[in-house]
């Protein structure tokens, strides 16, 4: 009984997924229908879309520069300031300026005590006089005559010991340091007073790795200083000279000064870069600073670029 069922089910099942017009046409049609153009119009967006950004990234990897950049430690140097140091061994008596000062060449700055140079001095003083006055009484008597001369030497080494305990400034200007105290001992080389001329400029001396020298260039490079402990004070130096030679790290010290001794590690071949700073200030965190003698930072020096496509594409590099 079933089947009867289905037979009549079936011209209802078929009336309801095609209509009737829709069957007849089909009947009278001679060929195929054309296809449904069922494409959404955001697909067609979406495809427009991506062909524009891919053109784009095209161009922006053709046009796009990535640098190249090498980084070096920084000190900060005053030129035009002068450590003046101490030629003998002995402990400090006086000290005759104070910072900010202005000194004539010549002046005295530190006095070393000089109690046994003055009793030598005192001594051979005496002795010459004497001697002198015996010269004059008997004016032809050619042994007193040399031991005068002799004495005479004497007196003129031992007033130049009595110079020595007084550290005088090699160059006029302002006292920008005084690094002793009274009762210090001090070594030969050892400096007590730094003098700094009205003329005196900062600059920034870069120490970096000994195989970018063929990539640095006074003229062509770029390079950025960042002060240490001021992240947001990074801005653009000007390059003065570059180096011709590499150099090692004690020969590096050297050029720094005896003052940077310690204050720096150092390791493996450097080349060194002299950079201008355009003023004596620097700004971060929109406050302005003063710059110091001796502070360090990071270099970093623009070497070259290239384009993103030839980063991505090394190849291309050959054509």
């Amino acid at each position: 009984m079933s089947e009867p069922n289905s037979e009549r089910a079936s011209p209802a099942t078929r009336r309801a997924i095609f209509r009737e017009e829709a069957v007849q046409a089909h009947r009278r049609g001679a060929g195929p229908g054309r296809p449904l153009d069922i494409v959404a119009t955001w697909t067609r967006w979406a495809i427009g879309v991506t062909l524009l950004l891919l053109a784009a990234g095209v161009v922006f990897a053709v046009t796009a520069r990535i640098g190249e950049y090498a980084q070096g430690l920084a000190v900060v140097r005053r030129e035009g300031r002068a450590a003046v140091t101490s030629a003998v061994a002995g402990t400090v008596q006086r000290i005759e300026v104070r910072t900010g000062q202005r000194v004539a060449a010549g002046q005295v700055l530190v006095q070393l005590d000089d109690a046994a140079p003055r009793a030598e001095l005192a001594r051979v003083e005496q002795e010459y006089h004497q001697r002198l006055v015996e010269l004059l009484r008997a004016p032809a008597d050619d042994p007193k005559r040399e031991r005068l001369a002799t004495l005479k030497a004497q007196l003129q080494l031992a007033q130049a010991r009595v110079r020595e305990r007084q550290i005088v400034a090699s160059q006029a200007g302002v006292v920008s340091d005084v690094r002793v105290r009274p009762g210090q001992p001090v070594a030969p080389g050892d400096a007590v007073v730094a003098v700094e001329q009205d003329s005196a400029r900062t600059v920034v001396v870069g120490l970096f790795p000994g195989h970018y020298r063929p990539l640095l260039s006074a003229a062509d490079s770029r390079v950025f200083l960042e002060l240490e402990g001021f992240p947001d004070s990074r801005h653009e130096v000007s390059v003065r000279s570059v180096a011709d030679e590499v150099v090692g790290p004690a020969e590096a010290m050297r050029f720094l000064g005896r003052d940077r001794q310690g204050a720096l590690e150092l390791a493996g071949p450097v080349v060194v870069v002299e950079t201008e700073l355009p003023s004596d200030t620097f700004v971060a965190d929109d406050t302005e600073y003063r710059v110091y003698d001796g502070m360090q930072g990071v270099l970093e020096a623009r070497l070259r670029s290239e384009s993103l496509l030839e980063v991505l594409l090394p190849a291309l590099k050959a054509l």
